[in-house]
């Protein structure tokens, strides 16, 4: 096993937010072109948002 240190799971950790924010806007693209590609008549979609479902505490 590689040994790690702080530093580069920190370096790390700021690539893979960085690649995340890079192709944001392409996963967005391809969410609305299937989206309208599972359903043509609903071509009017602006946007897909992934909304969490809210737990109601008990």
């Amino acid at each position: 096993m590689i040994p790690t240190t702080l530093a580069e799971l920190a370096v790390l950790a700021a690539v893979l937010w960085g690649l995340y924010r890079l192709l944001e806007p392409l996963r967005r693209r391809v969410e609305r072109a299937l989206l309208v590609l599972l359903d043509p008549k609903r071509a009017d979609i602006m946007d897909a948002e992934i909304i969490p479902h809210k737990k109601e505490k008990p």
